[in-house]
């Protein structure tokens, strides 16, 4: 495929249906509390299960989807699909249910949305040439991480007008989506081989690491979103509004970052992002406990810029390292593993939080949390060093050498 101006326009009109599709993830967050307080007597447990059902019913149920794009030849009519299913879903939770049935219904949902980001994840892989697909990657990843970080803002206005609003917002932006996918459907030339099965199975084994990479990402994530709400109130004293506003300073940081990473990651081998990504994701997450308030921003810019060198070269590896045949199950398994780290990193956050609980230190629960997130992410950077340096080995040859030889070959 040509690098022309038409696959420019479709490379941007795919960012745009990814922020589109994504935004309705961080929409609903602000509306869970009042959904369970207005019609299931605010039980508190079931908020937790609706924030994390979701992720767990695609943890299971995306990479056999995933599987199944790969042999489809009209995504888009699936990703349309899954959009009106989207919309109906999350009105359906408004309504008067039990509570089983709501969180079975979001589980649903998860499916849905997860699945939806998947073919646009893969579209925008095919998108991108093996030696475009920072770029590719770098837009798609810049434009879901945008839609997180914009999500909660918009949520958090649209119920003050009404608990229900954000649902029904949400439900509406689906539907847009489905519009735009129904009726720019392209068809998508499929080279599956009769040994589909094995060629498959060597497609796992080249990402098991950028895999990983997804889900401990992830499960850094989930360990701090509610640890560092409960630490910044007892360690700083500070209001809802002032963590707001740093995990802010986090999330555009790492938006703002993934485009240029990615492209950089064209340049320089995806090693090197991997490794320098993992020790300053690891670090700001580690120094949240002991950082006093005025250095709190910068930690949370450290992070965030940690976060996108990691995310970047997952989506690329993704997108490169598989036959073209199974671009579409390499990023369902990329965003199974993320949503798998989701539901496990609360899980595993309020375990540690409880096991290390102090009365003589009652902030030494939660710093063992970040110590915990912190050593996950350097142990799996030491799991797949061997990996790490195959990789770097073959991405120095590919892109450092050749450039040598050209700067040499202009001197002479």
């Amino acid at each position: 495929m040509s690098d022309g101006p038409n696959v420019s326009q479709r490379l941007r009109a795919v960012a745009s249906l990814v922020f589109l599709q994504m935004l309705p993830a961080t929409l609903l967050t602000p509306a869970i509390r009042p959904l369970f307080a207005n019609l299931h007597a605010g039980k508190e447990w079931a908020m937790y299960a609706f924030m994390s059902v979701n992720m767990a019913g695609a943890a299971l149920i995306v990479p056999l989807l995933g599987a199944y794009l790969d042999r489809v030849k009209r995504p888009r009519r699936l990703l349309a699909a899954l959009a009106v299913s989207d919309a109906l879903l999350l009105i359906l939770v408004t309504l008067p249910i039990p509570v089983w049935l709501v969180l079975s219904l979001r589980a649903i949902e998860g499916v849905a949305h997860v699945g939806g980001a998947t073919i646009l994840l893969a579209e925008a892989a095919r998108l991108g040439r093996t030696k475009e697909s920072g770029r590719a990657m770098g837009m798609a990843g810049a434009a879901i991480i945008f839609a997180i970080a914009l999500g909660n803002a918009a949520g958090g206005f649209a119920v003050s007008l009404d608990w229900r609003a954000p649902y029904i917002l949400a439900s509406m932006i689906f539907l847009i989506v489905a519009s735009i996918a129904f009726f720019s459907e392209d068809e998508v030339e499929r080279t599956a081989s009769e040994r589909h099965l094995l060629s498959l199975l060597r497609s796992y084994r080249r990402i098991w690491f950028p895999t990983g990479l997804a889900f401990i990402e992830r499960f850094a994530v989930g360990c701090i979103i509610v640890t560092f709400s409960l630490f910044a109130h007892k360690a700083h004293q500070m209001s809802d509004s002032a963590i707001g506003w740093l995990f802010a300073m986090l999330t555009f940081p790492f938006a703002l970052s993934m485009y240029p990473i990615a492209r950089f990651s064209n340049l320089l081998p995806r090693a090197i992002f991997v490794v320098a990504g993992s020790i300053l994701y690891a670090a700001s997450i580690f120094l949240l406990g002991y950082s006093p308030s005025s250095a709190l921003p910068l930690v949370m810019i450290m992070g965030g810029i940690g976060a996108a060198m990691l995310f970047a070269p997952t989506l690329c590896y993704a997108s490169t390292l598989v036959d073209q045949s199974h671009r579409s199950t390499a990023m369902a398994l990329v965003n199974a593993a993320g949503c798998l780290g989701m539901v496990l990193g609360p899980m595993a956050a309020g375990m540690t939080a409880a096991i290390f609980a102090s009365a003589e230190n009652p902030l030494a629960g939660y710093q063992a949390v970040f110590a915990m997130a912190a050593s996950a992410i350097i142990l799996w950077l030491v799991v797949g060093a061997r990996w790490l340096l195959v990789q770097f080995r073959k991405e120095w040859g590919e892109v450092i050498a050749p450039a040598a030889i050209a700067s040499q070959e202009r001197n002479d």
